[in-house]
Parts: structure tokens; C-alpha cells; sequence
């Protein structure tokens, strides 16, 4: 267990370091842009948060249903729920880009 826990540390530790770079291009990238770029950029990116949340909110009323009609059809409770994993990783990223497109708005002195 301890070879495992120090490995799983080891992992996040690579990780972390790998992915810092990335931020600071993308954090690079979003400064040079014009306030109307970057307003343009915040837009589609609440757009895309938004369509995400109601796609999960549809695919857990799905299961939801498909639960409830199972229980009614078979008398048995169904423990099944709707997988967002992917979903979930989209809102990350596109979380993560508001928060430079923001920051790089803060920083240019651009009208939010």
C-alpha cells in the first residue's frame, strides 16, 4: 500500500508540473487578445458552460425516468445514475479558460 500512495504522489506531482506550462500559453495567448476578442471569447465560453449543465440536467432526468419505469415494470428498484464523467471534464476546462479569459480581461483594463 505504501508503494502505491507514493506512486499516486509521484503521478500527481509530474502532473502538476507538466500542466503549469500549458496554463501559462494559454494565460499568454488570451492576454494578447483585444477586449472585444476576449468579451467575444467570455460569451461563447458561458454559452458552452451553459449548454453542458442543461445536457446534464436532461440526461439525469433520462435515468431518473428510466429508473422509476423499470421499479414500475419489474417491482424491483434500479440503482443506476447518468454518467457525466466526460461532461464533467468539458466543464473543467472551460471553467478553467473563463478564469484566464477573466483575468486577462482584469489585466488589459477591459470594460467586464
Amino acid at each position: 500500500m505504501k508503494l502505491n500512495l507514493s506512486a499516486i504522489a509521484v503521478a500527481a506531482a509530474l502532473s502538476a508540473i507538466a500542466a503549469t506550462p500549458t496554463f501559462a500559453v494559454d494565460f499568454a495567448y488570451f492576454q494578447k487578445q483585444s477586449c472585444d476578442e476576449l468579451g467575444k471569447e467570455n460569451v461563447a465560453l458561458v454559452k458552452a458552460e451553459s449548454a453542458i449543465n442543461d445536457g446534464k440536467k436532461t440526461k439525469s432526468s433520462e435515468a431518473a425516468i428510466k429508473n422509476t419505469v423499470g421499479f414500475l415494470l419489474t417491482g424491483w428498484p434500479w440503482w443506476s445514475t447518468a454518467d457525466h464523467g466526460n461532461a464533467d471534464a468539458q466543464l473543467a476546462e472551460i471553467r478553467a479558460d473563463l478564469k484566464m479569459v477573466r483575468a486577462a480581461q482584469k489585466s488589459n483594463k477591459c470594460a467586464i
